[in-house]
């Protein structure tokens, strides 16, 4: 008699469903799991439902769908919402697995094989875009306190401040030329400014050349 329920209540579900109607195919779908809770159908149908209202769903959506399959390694359907419902996530690694075991059961599956291909695309793209990924070793510079850095008290030339002054340029090329040095805390600054505006600039500058002109 229960079974009987729930198989009516299930019937109702799918012609919610039918009629677009997702929250009262759900509520159906939900109260025939809630009396016959064994019945892996009722949980697939109640994934696709649930995937089918908003984003946020895709979660129970596969909550649901693991369910049917713990019931039901076989069920093919299941496996189809589940994989369907990690793409949306951004999961197609997850994807790929249950999309991979829908075209095995079912090869005649066209639309399984599509989405199949698609995960596939994906999952390349990402491996790819991941060994090319060129991570940047810190600077050594980047952990210099040069706050903490004292000028030594014989120094007998130009400051050097935040910014570097043509003063400053000028009187540290005079000192070069009679074999003097500069505080090695001034050396830091210069190297850190000249790494900035390096890496400030671009590396490619889109230029306009006129239709007559000729590329040497």
């Amino acid at each position: 008699m229960a079974t009987e329920e729930a198989v009516a209540l299930k019937n109702e579900g799918n012609k919610a469903f039918a009629a677009h109607d997702w929250p009262t195919a759900i509520d159906f779908y939900t109260k025939a799991i809630n009396i016959d809770s064994k019945q892996p159908a009722y949980y697939s149908n109640r994934a696709q439902e649930q995937a089918y209202i908003r984003s946020e769903a895709y979660g129970y959506a596969i909550a649901d769908a693991t369910k049917a399959v713990e019931l039901d390694p076989n069920f093919v359907k299941a496996y189809y919402r589940r994989g369907v419902a990690y793409a949306a996530i951004l999961r197609p690694k997850d994807a790929l697995k249950d999309l991979q075991i829908v075209v095995k059961k079912a090869p005649g599956d066209k639309d399984a094989k599509l989405k199949l291909v698609e995960a596939q695309r994906i999952v390349k793209r990402d491996a790819f875009e991941r060994a090319i990924e060129v991570g940047e070793e810190p600077s050594a510079a980047e952990g210099l306190d040069l706050d903490s850095m004292a000028v030594d008290a014989d120094y007998d030339g130009v400051r050097l401040e935040k910014e570097m002054t043509q003063e400053f340029i000028t009187d540290m090329i005079e000192r070069f030329k009679n074999g003097k040095k500069i505080p090695k805390k001034y050396v830091y600054q210069i190297v850190i400014a000249v790494k900035n505006i390096s890496y400030d600039e671009a590396t490619m500058v889109e230029m306009e050349i006129p239709d007559d002109a000729t590329m040497t």
